[in-house]
């Protein structure tokens, strides 16, 4: 398995639960967007077939149509800091779409190439869509968990510190490194010790989820401050390899299918 094969492994298992985390938070079950989704994922599995990359733009129209769906629904909240708050998800999507779009067609979006592009959409997937999205979900409940709405707001802004410092100021990079890996595994072990007793399934995911961000962001406080950490195994980056596959296999999907196992989720 080569490098590029795994990303693509990977962006396949968020293309699938990203949409479904926001239907089901932020859609009301929507039957117009599960449709799309759908038709969009049909598209791209074809669209290699027909050797057509251009296919992939699709995604990007999927993308940009769920978040029209959101801003006609809620139209009313979204200046408010609660609103903007739940929009992140939607923007990451987009942001996410575009990078994908630029690495399936090679466009060398700001200098990235193929590899990079998708590294890129799969971190505005996983972190930026589904986690941040999972938290606006849970920042719309009462206390105890208004501490999700800055988490929002703060997990964005390290995820933007990350992104301008990879090929500008490594400080910088180094500094949103330093809070994600704080902040991340902070905030889903605040939510499983505060689950009610009884909620054991959900219980049983975010354990999964805070146990495999604490071994995900070790590797990446490793890899950025110790010159002596490996970078490959079998052929393949570290980072990919165990980081990336901790994140998008267990740490983020065990966050969210915590939340949507909780009994009347989906009335938040």
């Amino acid at each position: 398995m080569t490098e590029l094969t795994l990303l693509i492994l990977l962006l396949c298992v968020a293309f699938v639960l990203a949409p479904v985390m926001t239907n089901r938070f932020f859609l009301n079950d929507s039957r117009v967007y599960a449709d799309v989704h759908k038709v969009s994922l049909i598209i791209l599995l074809i669209g290699p077939a027909l050797n057509s990359n251009h296919s992939a733009v699709v995604w990007l129209v999927f993308c940009a149509f769920g978040f029209l769906l959101y801003l006609k629904k809620e139209y009313k909240t979204i200046f408010s800091i609660q609103g903007m708050a739940s929009c992140f998800p939607f923007v990451f999507s987009l942001i996410s779409a575009v990078w994908f779009v630029s690495g399936v067609i090679d466009l060398r979006l700001l200098g990235y190439d193929r590899t990079w592009s998708l590294y890129a959409a799969l971190h505005g997937i996983f972190l930026g869509w589904l986690f941040i999205g999972c938290l606006a979900f849970l920042s719309k409940r009462p206390i105890p968990y208004k501490g999700y709405l800055w988490g929002c707001y703060l997990c964005f802004i390290f995820f933007l510190l990350v992104a301008f410092g990879i090929d500008g100021v490594a400080s910088i990079k180094r500094i949103g490194v330093v809070g994600l890996s704080l902040i991340v595994p902070f905030l889903i072990g605040i939510y499983a010790f505060n689950l009610k007793k009884g909620h054991k399934l959900s219980f049983l995911f975010a354990m999964l989820s805070l146990c495999s961000i604490i071994i995900s962001m070790t590797l990446a406080i490793l890899n950025e401050f110790w010159t002596g950490f490996p970078r490959f195994a079998f052929g393949i980056p570290i980072m990919v390899l165990a980081h990336g596959l901790m994140n998008s296999i267990f740490a983020v999907p065990c966050f969210f299918l915590a939340i949507r196992s909780e009994p009347g989720s989906n009335d938040d």
